[in-house]
């Protein structure tokens, strides 16, 4: 089970969201229903995105930046998780020096800070708009209210603290309360599959916040074939393409491998036939296209599960509620209860089985399943601090954990878990002072 949402409309959401991306955040294209091959023609006044014509325009343009925000914050993370290593530039697609390193820097991370910014206030700001317009399809108002739910949730998920609209620095939880109320409204007002998406993205906020219960009741009701993805495309330019796979590709960036990483023995490659399927990749005899700090020359071994540009990335999946069901038995005790859920995942992909004696093999195995459950989904840095911040049992593999210097071992000096606030922000922003995150 997945999208009902057809590839050929989301690419005419895409001709109209193209168009939105050109203008400031406080307009957004408005493009008629009635000619989807229209020239942009620039420009239009605020007040006639107060019409229910411009409502779908308004609703892509929200999953737009929902979309461009997930492919800097996802990539970015996934270098500091060591989901992927890098194996080539610092520029464009590549990875810079100090994300290699595990630094999350506040002069490093305008771009992620604004358009994870932008994505959550044209959320907010396109249901407001419909809202006193008057939705023309209650459908469009629950994607509007489920696109700003995920906006929010990758925010809380990812980001040391909240801003809001020129505040001062606040608690990420506030993120995590504009994203239950998102859903909340998203699961009410629509149906189907986007109503399931919006329990789904609940549940794992509800993770996040540590309400297991809650937790436990939204992702009881999603079963495991169902995903919700999130739709990019290689004909739009960069903003549209999935970043992961682009930055991947053997021309012209080769910008991050899987060797030196936790996945290089275990998942399915030319070297490992009978490895996890969920986790693939390739190996090749080449190298990537520019030494990398710790370690030269690395060899370049790309990822396969995202196969163009154009690949969907999963926001939510059945497979992430077991987990979620599984981690909330290793919080009640029950780990024998946690491990036979993880196994149920493990069986139906084909893989052996996870075992473990004890409550902290347990962890371990829960830790190791949803890297590789949700792997390269930009939700591997939010783990990371929440499993430190409540001080979980269970490791993390060596090849995801700091060294304190480029050895064989690990070739993360640091590991940042979460993007500060950004300079950007902090220069423009007079209710902040300084670096902060």
């Amino acid at each position: 089970m997945t999208n009902t949402t057809t590839k050929a409309a989301r690419i005419r959401a895409a001709d109209l969201i193209g168009k939105a991306a050109l203008l400031p955040a406080a307009l957004i294209a408005l493009v008629s229903a009635c000619d989807i091959d229209v020239v942009n023609p620039g420009r239009v006044q605020e007040e006639f995105l107060f019409e229910t014509a411009a409502q779908e325009a308004i609703v892509a343009g929200i999953g737009r930046a929902m979309g461009e925000a997930q492919n800097w914050v996802g990539y970015t993370s996934a270098a500091i998780s060591r989901e992927l290593h890098p194996s080539g530039s610092t520029g464009s697609f590549g990875i810079q020096v100090e994300w290699q390193n595990g630094e999350l820097d506040y002069e490093t991370v305008n771009t992620h800070w604004n358009v994870s910014q932008r994505a959550r206030w044209w959320g907010d700001d396109g249901v407001a708009k419909i809202m006193e317009t008057g939705a023309s399809e209650q459908a469009l108002l629950a994607e509007a209210y489920l696109w700003t739910g995920y906006a929010y949730r990758l925010l809380g998920e990812n980001f040391c603290l909240s801003v809001i609209d020129g505040e001062g620095a606040g608690d990420r939880s506030l993120y995590y309360d504009r994203a239950i109320a998102r859903f909340d409204q998203a699961a009410s007002l629509g149906s189907g599959d986007l109503a399931m998406a919006a329990v789904a993205g609940r549940a794992a906020v509800k993770a996040f916040m540590g309400d297991w219960a809650g937790a436990v009741s939204d992702a009881s009701g999603i079963p495991d074939g169902f995903t919700w993805h999130l739709p990019y495309w290689d004909t739009y330019g960069d903003a549209t393409r999935n970043r992961i796979q682009f930055a991947s590709q053997a021309e012209p960036y080769k910008a991050h491998t899987q060797r030196y990483t936790k996945y290089e023995d275990y998942a399915m490659s030319e070297n490992n036939p009978d490895g996890d399927p969920r986790v693939p990749y390739r190996v090749t005899d080449e190298t990537g296209d520019a030494a990398v700090q710790c370690c030269g020359q690395v060899p370049w071994w790309p990822q396969t599960k995202y196969p163009d540009a154009g690949a969907d990335i999963p926001l939510s999946k059945g497979t992430e509620m077991r987990l979620i069901e599984a981690e909330a038995m290793l919080q009640s005790g029950d780990w024998q209860g946690a491990l036979a859920r993880i196994n149920m995942l493990r069986s139906a992909a084909g893989v052996d089985m996870a075992e473990a004696s004890s409550a902290a093999e347990a962890w371990t195995a829960l830790k190791r399943e949803r890297g590789i459950v949700l792997w390269l989904e930009g939700r591997r840095l939010g783990d990371f601090f929440r499993w430190n911040r409540d001080n979980t049992p269970g490791d993390r593999h060596p090849l995801e954990t700091p060294s304190g210097s480029q050895n064989e071992g690990s070739h993360l000096i640091q590991q940042d878990l979460c993007f500060p606030i950004s300079r950007g922000e902090v220069d423009t922003n007079p209710n902040i002072n300084g670096p902060t995150g």
